[in-house]
């Protein structure tokens, strides 16, 4: 994370300036039609961060400016892929050096931003962090981000209401995190942490038809955003969000669910020897030396373990499973629902699931789509008691 104290200031400045833009533009117009278009809505997506260098290119008209002014630093019909590399005063473009810490890439019309291999839509910001280090935060509207993150989530052949209803939650997902995230340098990363985002390179006809086709609903809980958690495979029970993200909402307390059996992936096995669960759990945070020996402790009505035991030389430690798991690796220990066996070679994690079990099963979605379930009937059976509303009639900012 880079410190919010030097750049939040100036980045909330560039977020509030492209809110007004984006309402102004919705309101505009004289027919009553104009006034019912759904608000536009901003969202800021970490790219990429802590780079030494990056590509960028530019294909259509662009204007690059410098974040804390009005400054124009560079606009031309065509950037060729450039080198950007970080510089005590500033940022080098290619030969070009400005001497400042954030520049913004304005795309006019259609025109396409490239970062490196990657296409995206919206506005970019390369920051030069106090490491000597870039990050990249792409802003642009939140119905054109979920294009760039449905192909990612869902397969696009998957049935449509299983990708309308995946739409809807990952756009409510991002909006929770936009209200819950003014204070920091983004609302959102691409990766496996937040939702999976690709830019424009990942957009697919099926995936943007569904976001089109739910454009601005989301889930709302007591008229507000609901954090919409989701996940692969719940393997037989999604998991109750007090114990891994400390939410006591009713949509969230977890549910038996008997769609996902037979899902890809359902079964997973890994090995790690005590060596090498030592080095990435002090690396997380959680200081261990000299671990000899592990167990399995408590676990919840889902099947999850609570809390995961080892022994180091400084005694017996109790570690929550949702972070033991974190701390090991999220594509290695694929969820809180494991058996440890130890053997002469290592220890062995037998488990079945994907991912934290909160909210919606996403192969659970899919079954239930192939049994003509539609999105509404998905959307509540993950979700008990939220309701399908516009953006327009819950958000508060």
């Amino acid at each position: 994370m880079i410190p919010t104290n030097i750049y939040q200031k100036h980045l909330t400045a560039i977020r509030n300036t492209l809110c007004a833009i984006f309402l102004v533009s919705s309101l505009t117009g004289p027919s009553e039609a104009s006034y019912s278009k759904p608000r536009l809505i901003n969202v800021r997506v970490s790219v990429a961060k802590d780079k030494d260098k990056l590509v960028l290119g530019v294909k259509g008209h662009y204007t690059i400016q410098a974040v804390n002014s009005d400054l124009t630093l560079a606009r031309g019909r065509y950037l060729k892929k450039e080198v950007i590399i970080p510089t005590n005063s500033g940022i080098k473009l290619g030969d070009k050096e400005f001497k400042v810490y954030c520049i913004r890439i304005i795309p006019k019309k259609d025109a396409t931003i490239f970062i490196g291999k990657n296409r995206f839509r919206g506005i970019v910001d390369i920051i030069r962090t106090e490491k000597l280090k870039l990050m990249v935060v792409n802003h642009l509207d939140i119905e054109k981000y979920l294009y760039g993150v449905l192909y990612h989530e869902t397969p696009h052949y998957w049935p449509m209401d299983a990708l309308k209803a995946q739409a809807i939650a990952a756009r409510t997902f991002a909006l929770y995190r936009i209200e819950n995230m003014r204070d920091r340098d983004y609302d959102v990363t691409s990766d496996i942490y937040s939702q999976v985002y690709g830019g424009k390179s990942s957009e697919r006809r099926r995936t943007t038809k569904a976001v089109r086709a739910t454009r601005s609903k989301i889930l709302a809980y007591n008229g507000k955003v609901l954090p919409a958690y989701y996940h692969s495979i719940c393997a037989g029970h999604t998991e109750n969000a007090k114990g891994v993200f400390e939410i006591d909402l009713l949509p969230l307390r977890g549910r038996s669910c008997p769609y996902c059996r037979g899902a890809r992936g359902m079964n997973w096995k890994s090995m790690f020897s005590y060596k090498q669960m030592e080095d990435r759990l002090n690396k997380y945070g959680i200081s261990a030396k000299g671990i000899n020996f592990i167990a399995e402790g408590k676990r919840d009505r889902s099947g999850r373990l609570e809390e995961v035991k080892i022994r180091d030389s400084k005694g017996v430690k109790k570690i929550k499973g949702y972070k033991f798991r974190l701390a090991l690796g999220p594509n290695m220990i694929k969820s809180a629902n494991f058996r440890i066996r130890i053997t002469p070679k290592g220890v062995i994690f037998r488990g079945k699931g994907w991912g934290h079990g909160v909210g919606m099963c996403q192969w659970g979605a899919f079954g239930m789509a192939k049994r003509r379930f539609n999105y509404r009937q998905i959307l509540d059976f993950y979700y008990p008691g939220a309701k399908i509303k516009n953006y327009n009639e819950v958000i508060r900012f």
